[in-house]
């Protein structure tokens, strides 16, 4: 399948399978707006259906080994400020999360106000409220406080910022990536394929000259039916937490604040920082029962079930020139062409220095389960692959 691998999340194959001995012996497709008749299978019969030889990879078990950082607070930027999580209190006021954009400082004062629990106590002392109209005494005040939005482009696997002042202020930096720390969207895309093999005329010269022509087999991918489903609206609101990944060698376990020091600090001007976002499902069995579904609605090809990401992805670079170069699609094309990217790529990677690539993720959970999805989108699984096929004259479907 000639799509960017890299863009995948989970992806599986299924080869061609036999069919079954009472199938017709004539090759047919069914006719056109057939419905499928036959109910599908259910999803604990479809994982034990099929012997899937190869087996689906098993589930990416991405967190094993992450620390929750505790430090950061429960942030959800898609719901209400008031339908944030609160943090456990003695007047269950909602934890203050107003330095990362979502519950901003008046709502607090209201909900503060607004508690009837306990009798009202004096803001101020009788000595400041004497002095009330001069807080400060005579020295200047301080600046106000307001929130940092940083520049940033949205792209296909998320958002890029190379705004300086976030790289250069960890605060700021944190502030970022909790304010566009938003859920990410997923697609299941369905492929069916087989595979033709054609004799092809080709004329060759002999050892005495002489022009010969031999049959030779061309194998050539026919495409039998490609779509894709939705799964963003059941992809959860609500962050279940940021993890890092300890050291390895030390043991170490950083919050996610000193990670964003830790690449304010650096004079690197190669240098780069990721959080990845991860949703928690069970691939493996989901894959399964609808490969199995697909085959008992009477398609034997090539089956490849692949989950797409999108918006996943928060990347901080720099905005010195040689980052941007390093990007610059014009460039690694002149790179490529001129084959100096043999020399300037590994240049690239030996002084680019990256923060959170392999030990930053954010978890985010599906809003239902697996079961359940199947049940109320595997006939229009099934549908969709008859809708798509695109008869050539190959074995697609077998009448049922």
């Amino acid at each position: 399948m000639s799509k960017k691998q890299h863009d995948y999340y989970y992806s599986f194959t299924s080869p061609p399978t036999q069919e079954p001995a009472s199938s017709s012996s004539n090759p047919s497709a069914p006719p056109t707006g057939q419905a499928y008749l036959q109910p599908p299978p259910s999803y604990d019969n479809s994982i034990n259906t099929l012997d899937f030889q190869p087996s689906p990879p098993p589930n990416r078990t991405n967190l094993d080994g992450y620390e929750l950082d505790a430090s950061v607070p429960p942030f959800n930027p898609n719901i209400m400020p008031h339908m944030s999580m609160p943090m456990p209190s003695s007047n269950n006021i909602p934890y203050n999360t107003g330095d990362y954009g979502l519950l901003e400082q008046d709502d607090l004062n209201n909900s503060s106000s607004s508690s009837s629990s306990g009798p009202n106590v004096p803001l101020l002392s009788a000595f400041e409220a004497d002095n009330a109209n001069d807080p400060f005494r005579g020295r200047p005040a301080p600046p106000g406080y307001s929130l940092y939005r940083a520049k940033y482009e949205i792209v296909k696997d998320g958002i890029i910022s190379r705004d300086r002042h976030i790289n250069q202020d960890g605060e700021a930096l944190l502030q970022f990536l909790c304010q566009h720390n938003k859920p990410p969207r997923m697609l299941i895309h369905f492929y069916g394929y087989h595979e033709e093999t054609v004799w092809v005329t080709q004329s060759t010269r002999n050892q005495d000259g002489d022009l010969v022509e031999e049959r030779v087999p061309s194998t050539r991918r026919i495409d039998d039916f490609e779509f894709n489903i939705d799964c963003s609206d059941n992809v959860s609101n609500v962050c279940q937490g940021i993890y890092i990944l300890p050291n390895p060698k030390t043991g170490e376990q950083k919050t996610l604040r000193q990670l964003c020091d830790e690449y304010c600090h650096s004079k690197n001007r190669l240098k780069e920082l990721k959080l990845t976002k991860h949703i928690d499902w069970d691939y493996n069995g989901m894959t399964r029962a609808l490969t199995a579904a697909i085959r008992d609605s009477g398609f034997y090809e090539n089956v490849q079930i692949t989950y797409v990401l999108e918006n996943h992805e928060i990347i901080v670079k720099t905005d010195f020139s040689i980052s941007r170069w390093a990007d610059n699609r014009w460039i690694k094309l002149f790179l490529i062409l001129s084959c100096l990217w043999i020399i300037v790529y590994p240049l690239i990677w030996l002084f680019k220095e990256k923060f959170g690539h392999s030990d930053l993720k954010s978890a985010w959970n599906m809003s239902i389960s697996e079961r359940d999805w199947y049940g109320l989108h595997i006939q229009e699984v099934i549908n969709s692959c008859r809708g798509n096929y695109r008869p050539s004259g190959g074995r697609l479907y077998r009448p049922l």
